[in-house]
């Protein structure tokens, strides 16, 4: 009985308070297909992209990475630099919204 005690207390802990959004990038970028890209944001740490079962921090390369892996272009533009430049400002634009939810 003692050793259920530690147990009833451990179950009890506070819920990781996270928020998450996702957006299918074929709705705001040529992609050619349905791409869902979910963020999803934990308050106290850093915001994770999930692409096609692979996780994506939010720093630099792993929105390049990301950007890259989508294969996606901007509706608007015709150079490869600034498409990515957009389409990276999308994602945290997405992370943004995810982190207001917490």
């Amino acid at each position: 009985m003692i050793a259920l005690i530690p147990l009833a207390f451990t179950a009890c802990e506070d819920m990781i308070d996270e928020s998450c959004e996702q957006q299918d990038m074929n709705e705001v970028l040529n992609c050619g297909a349905e791409k869902n890209v979910e963020v999803c944001c934990t308050e106290g740490a850093a915001c994770v992209y999930k692409y096609n079962g692979t996780e994506y921090p939010d720093s630099n390369e792993g929105l390049s990475n990301l950007a890259d892996a989508l294969g996606c272009t901007y509706k608007s533009s015709e150079e490869y630099i600034e498409q990515k430049e957009l389409i990276i400002k999308l994602l945290i634009d997405l992370k943004d919204r995810a982190r207001i939810g917490n």
